[in-house]
């Protein structure tokens, strides 16, 4: 039965791609290539384009070792392709057709020359995989005919082995470095050098659970005190009085889980919005205790954790005391229409970000977890689009969020890349009304204090150094209370791991002066 099996090379092909295209997605491949192709600049449906072409290729390769058929392997590729995308274009397609006026009309002639173009790579794509992997076969073969020779002979010849073992050395490597270096180009080169411990900067060096007393580090001789409309004062450390450490801090790992709410957009290339929540170590919902809540936007959980190790940072920082234990929300705004959401509600309503952040998401957090559900509990934080993301959903929320941590965002709409006033629809009163530089003069001066902002930026760098400066600036003028932090790491992952913990502590620091945790 196996031999007939085998000689029917179709239906070997079709088996092998579609084992191929279910382990993608089952095993969270697709997911995972699309988040790093997002972060690294790509819209999510041109992310989920090349993430199908990969799989694609991977595919046709795959069946081309099994049956040896370069043509049936290219076209079981392709059909991988179609299934991966096919999605994407039809919801693609759809929009197109119900588009006119501002946004452009359906060109059939350019709709069918897309279509042309997408078989055109499909095959391309996996005529490639097929061609590499038959060059592979035939040592495949031999390696697998010289295993099968020393099994019948019963003599184990190290010659017999020499081929196979080298096979399975290279896909081990292969296997094991790719998805490594991925990490290295996507974050930085020494991604995968932490995991855990304390992070390399801000922390308050750890002592034993059991050991009482007030922590160890004190504050640089240069740190200076809180802004309010005083000129500006940049910092290394921090700006706000250590918080009290408590005498038996919890100890432990936290947990992510995930929760999937409805999208917040009409057309998309899914229907619902996945947010990851931390929950501190010792966290118990039906518990007395109340926990105040770290809000992050609009970069997934799987990104910051891969980039910064957050998990292992919040809970190192937890168990030395420096911060009170947390949740932490983390919201993925890519998977929308837009490449690029600005945290924003779209001019043409295709997509309510901002509502989704600020009103459906807190709104769930609260009801399902235990939490101080008032604004000065509440902080948001984000990097680069998310710093702008950080500052608008303060101003436009004063009574949400008591603390905004921008870090190396921009501070004007739609100064993100290319695609960043697409939301916005080059409207000049919906990017007035989406500016910090704009909406935060317009602010009631009761409501001003009492919001915190803990800038973030490297004052050196020509675009967000210059941003943050702006925007400090309008701060200082405009009253609001305000911390600055300078980084030495330019706009990047990097960056972002150096600053998140002190900044964090500094917002632990407020809570504790304020009384709130």
């Amino acid at each position: 039965m196996l031999r007939r099996f085998l000689s029917r090379t179709p239906l070997i092909n079709a088996t092998v791609v579609s084992v191929v295209v279910s382990a993608a997605i089952v095993s969270g491949a697709t997911d995972t290539s699309n988040t790093t192709l997002v972060l690294m600049g790509f819209d999510a449906d041109r992310a989920q384009l090349i993430t199908a072409l990969l799989v694609g290729g991977v595919a046709a390769a795959a069946a081309a070792l099994a049956t040896g058929r370069i043509g049936q392997a290219t076209l079981g590729g392709l059909v991988g392709f179609a299934v991966l995308f096919g999605r994407t274009f039809l919801h693609e397609t759809r929009d197109a057709l119900a588009s006119n006026g501002a946004y452009g009309s359906f060109d059939l002639s350019g709709w069918l020359l897309t279509f042309l173009t997408l078989i055109t790579i499909g095959v391309i794509a996996s005529w490639v995989g097929g061609a590499a992997a038959s060059t592979l076969r035939p040592g495949l073969i031999e390696a697998v005919s010289a295993v099968d020779a020393s099994i019948r002979s019963r003599r184990l010849a190290r010659r017999l082995f020499e081929r196979p073992l080298i096979v399975v050395l290279v896909l081990a490597l292969l296997l094991t470095t790719v998805p490594v270096f991925g990490d290295m180009v996507n974050y930085t080169p020494d991604s995968r050098m932490l995991d855990g411990g304390p992070p390399p900067a801000g922390l308050i060096p750890v002592e034993s659970s059991e050991s009482p007393g007030p922590a160890a580090a004190t504050a640089s001789p240069e740190e200076s005190t809180l802004a309010t409309a005083s000129p500006l004062v940049h910092s290394t450390d921090s700006q706000l009085s250590p918080m009290p450490r408590p005498s038996r801090p919890p100890s432990g790992t936290g947990a992510v889980t995930s929760a999937a709410l409805p999208a917040p957009w009409k057309a998309g290339s899914v229907s619902t919005a996945e947010i990851a929540i931390y929950t501190p170590p010792g966290y118990a919902a039906g518990g007395p205790r109340r926990y105040p809540v770290l809000y992050e936007a609009p970069t997934s959980y799987e990104a910051w954790d891969r980039a910064t190790n957050v998990r292992s940072v919040l809970d190192t920082l937890i168990d030395a005391g420096a911060i009170p234990p947390m949740i932490a929300v983390f919201i993925d705004g890519s998977r929308g229409p837009y490449p690029d959401s600005e945290c924003a509600d779209s001019v043409d309503g295709r997509e309510w970000m901002d509502t989704h952040i600020s009103d459906t998401v807190v709104s769930y957090v609260d009801s399902h977890f235990a939490t101080i559900a008032r604004r000065e509990a509440r902080a948001v934080i984000g990097f680069s689009q998310g710093g702008y993301c950080a500052a608008i959903l303060a101003l436009r929320h004063p009574t949400v969020y008591g603390t905004s941590i921008p870090i190396s965002g921009y501070f004007r709409a739609a100064k993100g890349d290319a695609s960043s006033w697409l939301p916005f629809g080059r409207n000049a009163a919906a990017l007035a009304a989406a500016s910090p530089m704009d909406v935060a003069p317009k602010i009631p001066r009761n409501e001003r204090k009492a919001l915190l902002f803990i800038v973030v930026a490297s004052p050196g760098q020509p675009f967000y150094g210059a941003e943050a400066a702006a925007f400090e600036n309008l701060l200082a003028k405009q009253g609001y209370r305000y911390l600055t932090r300078d980084s030495s790491m330019s706009h990047g992952w990097v960056q972002v791991r150096e600053q998140f913990p002190a900044a964090v502590e500094a917002w632990a620091s407020h809570l504790a002066e304020e009384g709130v945790a």
